[in-house]
C-alpha cells in the first residue's frame, strides 16, 4: 500500500484515491518572470517522479500546474523593460517549457494561466464575498481572516502569533486580512496588467487564483496538492481558507511539500547572488546527472548542490547508463532458449524491494540504492549465455525502474541486424583472429557510417546505436 506524507495532518496515510484508480494533483506553478533556477526544478521533478511512480502503479493521473503570469514582480520587470505583463510572463513560460524538456519531465494536463481565468476568479471572490469572508474597501477586496475559524490549521500556526513582512493597511477590519483583489496602480496600467471587474479596474490577489483553479479544473476535494515547503505559508494556508469557505469542503486529501535545495550549505537568495537557474545548470552538468542528483534525496529533506555532490551523480549515472546499454547489447547477441528461473526471481526481488520504498512516501534514495544493487547484479551475470528471454526479462524490468525516476528513456535495445551484417561481423571477428586489423577497421567504419558502433566483448561482438 502506497503512504504519502500528509503536511495537514503531519503523519504518513494510505492513498486513497477519491476516483478509484485516478489520483488527481495539483502543484503549484511559477511566477513568470524570471529564469527558472533549480529549486523550480526540484518541486517539478518531485512530482513528476510522484506522477510516473503512480503510473508504475497502475493509477491514471490527472496533473494540474498553473503559471501565475501576473503578479507584482512581472509588473516590475515589465516597467523596468518598456514592456508589458503578457510579453514579459509569455518569454519565461516559454523558457520553462524548455527546461523540464531537458529535465525530461512529463508535461503536465493542463497548465493553467491566471490571465486566461480571469472571470472564473472574478466569480469566486464574488462568492466569498456573498459568504460574509470577504469586504471591499475602495477598488480593493480582502479576505476577513477572522470570518474562518480554522485559520492556521495547515501550516500549525496560531493566527494571534502571525509576524507580518508588509506594513499593515489601516483600511483593513484585521491586520491580517490578505488581498483578494487590488486595485490598478500606475504601474500596473503601464504594464498592461489590469483588469474590469465588479470593483474597479485591478488584478487579483496571488492567493486566490489557486483557488479558482483548482475548483475549476480539478473540483473539490481533489487527491494530492503539491509544492514548495515555502508556500505552507502564507500561500496554501491562504489557499485552504479561501477553498473552505467557498466550498464548505478542504482542498485536497493530501498536502505534499518538497524541502529547498541549498547551495553549498546556503539556501538560494537573490541577496545573496547564489540562485543557479537551470540553463546555467544544463551548460555545465548533463541533464539526466541534474536530474538524478535532485531526486536522490528524499523530497522532505534538503539537498545541498555541490560540485561534489554532483560528481558522485555523475558516477551514478554512467554506471547505470553502461548497465542498461551493455544489457541491451546482451539481449540481441543472446541466443534463443528457456528463460532462467534462478535469475527472474532475483529480479523480481529488487523490484518488490524497489516498491517497497516508494510505496513509502516516495523514499526516493532507498529506491536508488535498489536500482544500484539491481545495476551490480545484472553486471555480475553479463556475458554469461544467458538467453535471449532471459536479458529480455532483465532489460524490461531494469529499464521500468530507470523510467519511473526519469533516466535513461532515450536508451534503446540495439536493432536486428540483416544477414548481411552479421556475415561481415563474423568475417571482422576472423579477421581479428587472424591479427588482420586493417580488414577489421574497415568493417567497423563501415558500420560506423550506418549509425552502427560494435564493441568487441568476451562472449563475442556487441552492438549499438550512435549519433
Amino acid at each position: 500500500m502506497l503512504r504519502i506524507y500528509n503536511t495537514f495532518t503531519g503523519k504518513k496515510e494510505i492513498l486513497k484515491p477519491i476516483n478509484n484508480d485516478e489520483v488527481r494533483i495539483y502543484v503549484c506553478g511559477i511566477t513568470a518572470y524570471d529564469d527558472t533556477h533549480i529549486g523550480h526544478a526540484r518541486s517539478s521533478l518531485v512530482f513528476d517522479v510522484v506522477r510516473r511512480y503512480l503510473n508504475y502503479r497502475g493509477f491514471r493521473t490527472y496533473y494540474v500546474q498553473n503559471f501565475t503570469d501576473v503578479d507584482d514582480k512581472i509588473v516590475k520587470r515589465a516597467v523596468q523593460e518598456n514592456s508589458t505583463q503578457r510579453k514579459i510572463s509569455e518569454r519565461y513560460i516559454k523558457r520553462f517549457f524548455e527546461d523540464m524538456r531537458l529535465l525530461n519531465v512529463i508535461p503536465a494536463d493542463v497548465y493553467p494561466r491566471v490571465t486566461d481565468n480571469m472571470d472564473y476568479i472574478i466569480q469566486c471572490i464574488k462568492g466569498l464575498i456573498e459568504g460574509g469572508y470577504a469586504y471591499r474597501v475602495d477598488g480593493d477586496v480582502y479576505f476577513h481572516v477572522p470570518s474562518f475559524r480554522e485559520y492556521g490549521k495547515l501550516a500549525r500556526i496560531d493566527p494571534g502569533d502571525m509576524v507580518h513582512r508588509i506594513e499593515p493597511d489601516r483600511r483593513k477590519k484585521d491586520v491580517r486580512d490578505f488581498a483578494l483583489w487590488k486595485s490598478a496602480t500606475e504601474e500596473d496600467i503601464m504594464a498592461e496588467a489590469f483588469f474590469e471587474s465588479p470593483w474597479g479596474k485591478g488584478r487579483p490577489g496571488w492567493h486566490i487564483e489557486c483557488t479558482a483553479l483548482t475548483s475549476k479544473y480539478l473540483g473539490i476535494p481533489f487527491d494530492i496538492h503539491g509544492g514548495g515547503k515555502d508556500l505552507i505559508f502564507p500561500h496554501h494556508e491562504n489557499e485552504r481558507a479561501q477553498t473552505k469557505a467557498l466550498t464548505g469542503h478542504e482542498p485536497a486529501n493530501y498536502w505534499m511539500h518538497n524541502e529547498f535545495v541549498m547551495i553549498h550549505g546556503e539556501k538560494m537568495s537573490k541577496s545573496l547572488g547564489n540562485i543557479l537557474p537551470v540553463r546555467k545548470a544544463v551548460r555545465e552538468t548533463e541533464p539526466e546527472v541534474i536530474r538524478l542528483f535532485l531526486i536522490s534525496r528524499h523530497y522532505r529533506s534538503p539537498v545541498d548542490y555541490t560540485g561534489e555532490g554532483m560528481k558522485e551523480a555523475e558516477k551514478i549515472y554512467e554506471r547505470l547508463k553502461n548497465t542498461a546499454e551493455n544489457l541491451g547489447m546482451e539481449v540481441v547477441g543472446a541466443k534463443k532458449g528457456l528463460m532462467d528461473e534462478i535469475v527472474r526471481k532475483r529480479a523480481d526481488d529488487f523490484v518488490k524491494r524497489f516498491e517497497m520504498f516508494m510505496d513509502d512516501d516516495f523514499n526516493t534514495p532507498g529506491a536508488l540504492r535498489v536500482i544500484l544493487g539491481f545495476s551490480r547484479y545484472i553486471n555480475s551475470i553479463i556475458s554469461r549465455k544467458n538467453t535471449r528471454k532471459t536479458f529480455t526479462m532483465l532489460y524490461e524490468k531494469f529499464m521500468s525502474l530507470c523510467w519511473v525516476f526519469g533516466l535513461l528513456q532515450d536508451q534503446k535495445i540495439p536493432p536486428e541486424l540483416t544477414d548481411e551484417e552479421l556475415s561481415l561481423i563474423r568475417e571482422r571477428e576472423e579477421a581479428r583472429r587472424k591479427r588482420d586489423f586493417r580488414r577489421a577497421d574497415e568493417i567497423r567504419e563501415m558500420f560506423l557510417r550506418k549509425g552502427i558502433q560494435l564493441i568487441d566483448t568476451p562472449a563475442g561482438t556487441r552492438w549499438k546505436t550512435v549519433e
